[in-house]
Protein backbone atom coordinates (compact mmCIF):
# COMPACT_ATOMS: atom_id res chain seq x y z
CA UNK A 1 0.00 0.00 0.00
CA UNK A 2 2.61 2.76 1.27
CA UNK A 3 4.36 1.81 -2.47
CA UNK A 4 1.19 2.93 -4.23
CA UNK A 5 0.82 6.03 -2.53
CA UNK A 6 4.35 6.70 -3.10
CA UNK A 7 3.89 6.19 -6.93
CA UNK A 8 1.25 8.44 -6.48
CA UNK A 9 2.39 11.00 -4.79
CA UNK A 10 6.00 10.47 -7.44
CA UNK A 11 3.61 10.79 -10.51
CA UNK A 12 1.02 13.55 -8.82
CA UNK A 13 4.27 15.97 -7.66
CA UNK A 14 5.45 15.65 -11.80
CA UNK A 15 2.51 16.99 -12.90
CA UNK A 16 3.04 19.80 -10.42
CA UNK A 17 6.53 20.90 -10.04
CA UNK A 18 7.92 22.95 -7.31
CA UNK A 19 7.79 26.74 -8.04
CA UNK A 20 11.34 28.05 -8.58
CA UNK A 21 13.35 29.03 -5.56
CA UNK A 22 14.45 32.89 -6.50
CA UNK A 23 18.44 32.77 -7.46
CA UNK A 24 18.11 36.83 -7.55
CA UNK A 25 16.38 39.36 -5.21
CA UNK A 26 16.03 43.10 -5.84
CA UNK A 27 16.10 45.05 -2.88
CA UNK A 28 14.07 47.72 -3.49
CA UNK A 29 14.88 51.10 -1.81
CA UNK A 30 10.94 52.80 -2.04
CA UNK A 31 8.60 55.01 -0.86
CA UNK A 32 4.58 56.14 -1.94
CA UNK A 33 6.20 59.54 -1.53
CA UNK A 34 9.00 58.65 -4.50
CA UNK A 35 8.28 60.29 -7.65
CA UNK A 36 11.63 58.24 -9.23
CA UNK A 37 10.11 55.42 -7.60
CA UNK A 38 6.98 55.85 -9.05
CA UNK A 39 8.86 55.12 -11.95
CA UNK A 40 10.89 52.73 -11.50
CA UNK A 41 8.75 50.18 -9.30
CA UNK A 42 6.29 49.35 -12.65
CA UNK A 43 9.32 48.94 -15.03
CA UNK A 44 10.61 46.18 -11.83
CA UNK A 45 7.26 44.48 -11.85
CA UNK A 46 6.83 44.28 -15.49
CA UNK A 47 10.80 42.90 -16.22
CA UNK A 48 10.33 40.40 -13.34
CA UNK A 49 7.31 39.20 -14.85
CA UNK A 50 9.62 37.72 -18.22
CA UNK A 51 11.03 35.24 -15.69
CA UNK A 52 9.69 32.15 -14.14
CA UNK A 53 7.52 32.62 -11.28
CA UNK A 54 9.22 32.86 -8.16
CA UNK A 55 13.00 32.62 -9.57
CA UNK A 56 13.43 36.50 -9.11
CA UNK A 57 11.65 37.98 -5.69
CA UNK A 58 11.64 41.52 -5.16
CA UNK A 59 12.15 42.94 -1.55
CA UNK A 60 10.42 46.56 -0.88
CA UNK A 61 12.25 48.20 2.10
CA UNK A 62 9.49 51.26 2.06
CA UNK A 63 10.08 54.16 4.01
CA UNK A 64 6.88 55.76 3.32
CA UNK A 65 6.37 55.24 7.05
CA UNK A 66 9.35 57.25 8.07
CA UNK A 67 7.93 61.52 8.43
CA UNK A 68 9.56 64.31 9.82
CA UNK A 69 6.68 64.55 12.18
CA UNK A 70 7.90 61.00 14.13
CA UNK A 71 9.73 61.43 17.11
CA UNK A 72 13.15 59.47 17.32
CA UNK A 73 11.91 56.61 19.00
CA UNK A 74 9.48 56.39 16.19
CA UNK A 75 11.77 56.97 13.45
CA UNK A 76 14.20 54.36 14.75
CA UNK A 77 11.39 51.72 15.73
CA UNK A 78 10.75 51.65 11.75
CA UNK A 79 14.55 51.67 10.72
CA UNK A 80 15.13 48.71 12.77
CA UNK A 81 12.33 47.20 10.97
CA UNK A 82 13.23 48.25 7.78
CA UNK A 83 17.32 46.76 8.67
CA UNK A 84 15.63 43.25 10.15
CA UNK A 85 13.82 42.72 7.11
CA UNK A 86 17.08 43.54 4.93
CA UNK A 87 18.73 41.13 7.21
CA UNK A 88 16.26 38.09 6.31
CA UNK A 89 17.27 38.59 2.57
CA UNK A 90 21.08 38.73 3.74
CA UNK A 91 21.51 42.68 2.87
CA UNK A 92 21.68 44.57 6.08
CA UNK A 93 25.03 46.17 4.21
CA UNK A 94 22.41 47.71 1.64
CA UNK A 95 20.71 49.65 4.67
CA UNK A 96 24.11 51.00 5.87
CA UNK A 97 24.50 52.08 1.95
CA UNK A 98 20.98 53.39 1.35
CA UNK A 99 18.33 53.46 3.82
CA UNK A 100 16.62 56.80 3.65
CA UNK A 101 17.38 57.29 0.21
CA UNK A 102 14.43 55.99 -2.51
CA UNK A 103 14.58 55.21 -6.00
CA UNK A 104 17.07 52.67 -5.95
CA UNK A 105 16.77 49.11 -6.62
CA UNK A 106 19.56 46.33 -6.14
CA UNK A 107 19.69 42.84 -7.44
CA UNK A 108 21.42 40.94 -5.17
CA UNK A 109 21.94 37.14 -5.44
CA UNK A 110 19.97 34.92 -3.24
CA UNK A 111 22.73 32.47 -1.51
CA UNK A 112 24.89 35.07 -0.45
CA UNK A 113 23.44 38.58 -0.58
CA UNK A 114 26.52 39.62 -3.05
CA UNK A 115 25.21 43.03 -4.87
CA UNK A 116 25.30 42.20 -8.23
CA UNK A 117 23.67 45.65 -9.96
CA UNK A 118 21.52 47.91 -9.88
CA UNK A 119 18.36 49.43 -11.40
CA UNK A 120 17.30 53.34 -11.59
CA UNK A 121 14.63 55.22 -13.28
CA UNK A 122 16.27 56.41 -16.20
CA UNK A 123 16.36 52.86 -17.05
CA UNK A 124 13.91 51.16 -19.30
CA UNK A 125 12.17 47.73 -18.75
CA UNK A 126 13.92 46.53 -21.80
CA UNK A 127 17.39 47.52 -19.86
CA UNK A 128 16.41 45.97 -16.17
CA UNK A 129 15.07 42.99 -18.00
CA UNK A 130 18.79 42.48 -19.64
CA UNK A 131 20.86 43.60 -16.81
CA UNK A 132 18.48 41.06 -14.58
CA UNK A 133 18.96 38.10 -17.04
CA UNK A 134 22.56 38.35 -16.93
CA UNK A 135 22.20 38.84 -12.76
CA UNK A 136 20.41 35.32 -12.96
CA UNK A 137 23.22 34.01 -15.09
CA UNK A 138 25.75 35.31 -12.63
CA UNK A 139 23.67 34.16 -9.28
CA UNK A 140 23.58 30.68 -10.94
CA UNK A 141 27.00 29.91 -12.29
CA UNK A 142 28.85 32.48 -11.40
CA UNK A 143 31.65 32.10 -8.49
CA UNK A 144 30.47 33.74 -5.00
CA UNK A 145 32.18 36.96 -4.76
CA UNK A 146 33.53 37.66 -8.57
CA UNK A 147 29.80 38.11 -9.79
CA UNK A 148 29.79 41.51 -10.64
CA UNK A 149 28.85 42.29 -14.54
CA UNK A 150 30.29 44.99 -16.82
CA UNK A 151 27.31 47.39 -16.48
CA UNK A 152 25.12 49.80 -14.24
CA UNK A 153 27.20 50.20 -10.95
CA UNK A 154 25.45 50.89 -8.07
CA UNK A 155 26.16 54.58 -6.82
CA UNK A 156 28.90 55.25 -4.86
CA UNK A 157 27.44 57.20 -1.38
CA UNK A 158 30.14 59.86 0.37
Amino acid sequence: MRAILATLAIGFSALFPASAEPTVKIINFTADWCPNCQILNPRLDEAIEAFEAGSVARVDLDVTRIRRTLTPVEQAAIETELLLLANEHKAAYLWDWYGGITGIAVAISADTGEPITCFMRPMTTKQIRGYLKLAKILAEKGTPGQRKPEGPDCPVLN
